[in-house]
């Protein structure tokens, strides 16, 4: 089993050592850079400010030396084989959020619906829940589910 091992205390910036000789960074659960016999290989910023910030943390703000992205990604599955072939689990918990939200929209308990999507949710690899999350109102956190739901249905 592949251990998160994270860089700050930030949990949204970690490795994975996925095989081997191969150590994958992620900024949330997007992979932005490789280390791979030795080479460190990061993808050109096209995220965000903190994702950017995440990358000058992997290689010390060597701008010049990273990738374009669609070559990062083709060397990052070249490096990754087969493992590239793997379920995406946010779709799929995505999938039986959606199918369990249908099931339960009829019933009038709007807290325990939320309750098992939340618990979903929080077996996904990158995703967390903030620390004022119990003291949202039930329409916020049915709202904000509802998002993260769309998004992993997404077509990737």
């Amino acid at each position: 089993m592949a251990y998160k091992h994270y860089l700050r205390s930030t949990r949204n910036l970690y490795y994975i050592e996925e095989k081997p000789g191969v150590r994958i960074y992620y900024s949330y659960v997007t992979p932005v850079a490789f280390l791979a016999n030795g080479v460190l290989k990061v993808s050109e910023n096209r995220w965000s400010v903190t994702t950017g910030r995440h990358l000058t943390w992997i290689d010390g703000g060597a701008k010049k030396d990273r990738l374009p992205h669609d070559q990062f990604k083709k060397e990052l599955e070249d490096i990754k084989g087969q493992q590239s072939k793997q379920p995406d689990i946010l779709k799929t918990v995505s999938t039986v959020s959606a199918l369990f939200g249908i099931i339960s929209d009829h019933q009038k308990d709007k807290e325990g619906k939320v309750k098992f999507q939340k618990r979903f949710f929080e077996k996904v690899p990158g995703i967390q829940f903030p620390e004022d999350w119990d003291q949202l109102p039930t329409e916020e956190k049915e709202k904000r589910l509802k998002k993260v739901t769309e998004e992993g249905l997404k077509k990737r």
